[in-house]
């Protein structure tokens, strides 16, 4: 009964508005069913080679490194929902028209565009959670966007991995299309309120502080992008292992993805409830790139591929809902109200900076090295990203027990 009050509580006390963003978010991260699948299509469906997939998904992360940047600076000025907008309706035409494109530079320079539009969506809508939910509440705001992300995602590469061992990989791009479509119409339909022009603040003219002047907030994101880059090969260098050393096939691999997603759905709440009331922020940081790493070394650990995928599931998703929720929470700690959409961009940027670098990091580097060899790697920059962190929490104004 303690474990189940333990659940409710975690999930009272957040606005509606909050709600209604997680809903959207819910529905296009459903419809999430081609960046795990993209290296795969590289690969086997276009016969690229590791080097030239890990350059078409950097271009990816560079497109959403630039989406960061303009969706944190316009939030600020014309508003999140006509953000949101522009990026889900950006997203839907990209997405559909990635099917009139099979060479490698016109498709690398398109998924440019993919990038920025997708990345545009998230810098608007965690700077929502900050207006438009209640202070106390906002860890747990960001939580609950997170785990619609990862719900989403639990639905999404299921749908794919059928729809493309079936029927092929171009319907993925479709129906992702199709869901950013239909997000769009929940955005409007949830949200509309939300739709009225941005007031000016002409009484005072205050000077906007950069959050790239903010040399504790630069380190900060800079040792967690180390971390996401390590685990950002889940997306990256996992399926294509999954799929060449493990010889799983995409219904597979997109049941693990499945797995990883309920794993996620499951713990992040309620521990990250725990952690806002402990306020044990940076210990929490600590264990979970500890535990990240940890999982990248069970696959190379273990002879028997059943067992080290289980663990990497297990701890990969622990590690992961214990770090990467505090992230924009602790970074807008070091924000104003006239900077909240800028220093959202910055973080969106440092997660698509680790989109971009992940691949050109990953993929090439396993073509030299092997897989085995790399998760070792993996896993040491993400034992590195934990004590750089945690020797930044004296910066923060957070308990001093954390």
């Amino acid at each position: 009964m303690k474990l189940i009050k333990l659940y409710i509580d975690s999930f009272t006390g957040l606005t509606k508005d909050v709600w209604s963003i997680a809903l959207i978010y819910l529905v296009n991260r459903s419809g999430e069913m081609v960046i795990p699948f993209m290296s795969v299509y590289l690969t086997s469906q276009l016969g690229f080679t590791k080097t030239q997939s890990g350059v078409v998904l950097f271009c990816f992360g560079l497109g959403a490194m630039i989406g960061s940047n303009i969706g944190g600076y316009l939030s600020d000025r014309i508003g999140n929902f006509k953000v949101m907008a522009i990026s889900l309706a950006g997203m839907g035409v990209s997405l559909n028209c990635i099917n009139f494109f099979n060479t490698f530079l016109p498709i690398a320079s398109w998924m440019i565009v993919v990038g920025l539009f997708s990345s545009m969506f998230s810098p608007a809508a965690f700077s929502a959670v900050v207006a438009w939910g209640k202070p106390e509440n906002q860890t747990r705001g960001y939580s609950l966007l997170r785990m619609a992300i990862n719900l989403g995602i639990a639905i999404g590469p299921t749908i794919g991995g059928f729809v493309a061992h079936n029927a092929g990989y171009k319907w993925i791009f479709i129906l992702d299309g199709m869901t950013c479509f239909i997000a769009l119409f929940v955005l409007f339909r949830v949200l509309g309120h939300r739709n009225q022009r941005v007031a000016k603040k002409a009484e005072k003219k205050k000077k906007v502080r950069s959050p790239y002047s903010d040399k504790v907030l630069i380190a900060f994101l800079f040792f967690n992008l180390i971390n996401m880059i390590a685990f950002f090969q889940i997306l990256f260098s996992v399926p294509v292992y999954f799929k060449e050393v493990v010889q799983l096939d995409e219904t597979l691999i997109g049941f693990f993805f499945t797995v990883n997603g309920l794993l996620v759905l499951i713990f992040e709440m309620p521990l990250v409830y725990l952690i806002e009331k402990t306020g044990i922020y940076f210990k929490s940081m600590l264990w979970g790139a500890l535990l990240i790493g940890l999982s990248f070394a069970c696959l190379s650990i273990f002879n028997q591929p059943l067992i080290a995928i289980l663990l990497y599931s297990i701890l990969i998703a622990i590690g992961e809902v214990i770090n990467f929720p505090l992230i924009p929470s602790l970074s807008m700690r070091r924000s104003d109200e006239s900077n909240q959409g800028l220093y959202m961009g910055t973080v969106s940027m440092m997660f698509a900076m680790a989109f971009m670098l992940a691949p050109i990091t990953g993929l090439p580097v396993i073509e030299i090295v092997g897989f085995e060899t790399y998760w070792f790697i993996a896993a040491a920059l993400s034992v590195i990203s934990g004590f750089s962190v945690w020797g930044l929490r004296k910066y923060f104004p957070t308990n001093p027990m954390s």
